[in-house]
């Protein structure tokens, strides 16, 4: 049976459906993901899509893993289990293993998830990472999570397999419920008390603790009370951002599980919020850890005409550092600015590493529109506007060495004469197509003019247009012209 075809199949089984990306088409974003939707799955939590739409998925990702949005959208919830000691754990601290339906994960070393009915009527069984909880290699699957489910294939090559009961073959019959004990531990994890656990409790968690302090994450895993639950919560954010390599839904629903055992739980609005806020801020953290420094801003400077810069912030430092895109793209470049500015010295980083970062960060960056007056172009107009007001003269076509001449209401110029007066102001160009292009963006024109009968090549606008891009009212300039000089 192909894989859109067993889709379908779970589907009828009132499982909500969709779409993982296969093993050989990673995300370009997050390569490290191997069980990346192809698709948003949120929606897939609150409605089950219609088997048109499977079809479509699968004809447009051929070759899609099949995932099953867990919790009460398809009515089951998956304990997942991964590694040889992991059943034994549970067995001997929450309680044995009932013979339900389970399926082979096709880890090399052995795992598997063991499937249970939703139970329903209200409950909302938020998804834990067993190894914050005393118990390492057991997590759970529930409301907002996902399983990848078979035929379809694990990282290591091997396929999901159902064990002596398949779903798809055989129905639901043998889902059975949880346990008591299940329930109470997937409800209330922080009841038990594992002997690996963590000895924190609500009481004695210090948000102002060092940052990265050793069991950090499992004190906060428990809960914490109010006042300490948007700091902690940030922290935790980072963490998940971090460990779920920068997916925002595994994130999600990690938080959310976390925020079920603060005394009170935050609204999900104010976790969104700090989580948005964090997400903002992976990028340049990311970055910080590749450079070696604490970074705390990058700025994209865009300038009217075209030029783009940036500025690097750095803890410690008085002065932002300030790099062309060459700096920032070509990591050599940047890890020998860097240095000298810092005394700090970068370790060597592979390219695909630094493209990713720097991206990372780029994302998260604020643009910052640059005004006129601090590009060339404005250094231009005032060249020319200065020199217009020194007024007109007879004979132009032999003055035009100067910066320009105004002749038949038009301003010609020479692009080697305004090159070299800016250059005698302290401004100077790479070269002079860049000092062409500023003054094309003006208005300026190229090309063969006729002045008192002489044919020179200049650059010319109309007297008009160029009083229109200084914000001047039209004729003023000429208004004030000397009628000869």
């Amino acid at each position: 049976m192909s894989l859109v075809e067993t889709a379908i199949q779970y589907s009828q089984l009132g499982w909500s459906v969709f779409p993982i990306r296969a093993i050989d088409d990673p995300h370009p974003d997050d390569p490290s993901n191997d069980k990346r939707p192809y698709v948003k799955w949120k929606e897939c939590q609150e409605t089950r899509a219609s088997e048109k739409k499977i079809r479509s998925w699968w004809n447009k990702f051929k070759n899609a893993r099949i995932g099953i949005a867990t919790g009460s959208i398809s009515g089951i919830v998956a304990i997942d289990f991964d590694g040889p000691t992991a059943r034994g754990q549970f067995e001997a601290k929450i309680c044995d293993l009932p013979d339900t339906i389970m399926q082979n994960t096709g880890r090399p070393e052995g795992g598997f998830h063991a499937l249970f009915k939703h139970p329903g009527n209200g409950y909302d069984i938020r998804p834990a990472v067993g190894k914050h909880l005393g118990i390492d290699g057991i997590d759970i699957r529930a409301d907002g999570a996902y399983i990848v489910v078979a035929p379809s294939l694990h990282k290591s090559g091997k396929q999901y397999q159902w064990g002596k009961i398949d779903p798809v073959e055989h129905g639901l019959d043998d889902l059975l419920d949880m346990p008591q004990e299940l329930l109470e531990f997937c409800t209330s994890p922080s009841r038990y008390k594992f002997k690996d656990a963590p000895k924190a409790t609500l009481d004695t968690f210090d948000p102002e603790q060092p940052k990265n302090k050793p069991g950090w994450v499992n004190e906060i895993l428990w809960g914490v009370k109010e006042g300490q639950r948007n700091h902690c919560c940030a922290k935790l954010a980072g963490y998940y951002l971090r460990y779920f390599s920068g997916d925002e839904d595994q994130a999600w629903i990690s938080l959310s599980g976390w925020n079920m055992r603060n005394k009170p739980p935050l609204e999900d609005s104010e976790l969104r919020k700090v989580l948005d806020s964090i997400k903002a801020r992976e990028g340049i953290n990311n970055f910080s850890e590749v450079v070696g420094k604490s970074l705390y801003n990058l700025e994209i400077l865009k300038y009217p005409d075209g030029e783009v810069r940036y500025n690097l912030y750095v803890e410690g430092l008085d002065e932002h550092i300030q790099l062309t895109p060459e700096d920032l793209i070509q990591h050599r470049k940047f890890r020998t600015k860097f240095m000298v500015l810092t005394r700090t010295v970068m370790k060597p980083v592979k390219d695909e590493t630094w493209f990713r970062v720097v991206e990372g960060a780029l994302q998260d960056a604020q643009v910052i529109l640059m005004s006129e007056d601090e590009t060339h172009i404005a250094v231009v107009k005032r060249l020319i506007l200065n020199d217009i007001k020194r007024g007109s003269f007879d004979n132009p076509e032999d003055h035009i060495e100067n910066v320009c001449v105004i002749y038949n209401n038009q301003v010609h110029l020479y692009l080697s004469s305004v090159a070299r007066h800016l250059q005698f102001q302290g401004t100077r160009f790479g070269s002079t197509k860049e000092l062409g292009t500023v003054l094309r963006m003006i208005g300026f024109k190229n090309g063969s003019s006729k002045i008192n009968g002489k044919v020179l090549r200049t650059w010319r606008i109309d007297l008009p247009d160029f009083e229109k891009t200084c914000f001047l009212d039209p004729g003023i300039v000429a208004v004030n012209l000397p009628d000869t000089v």
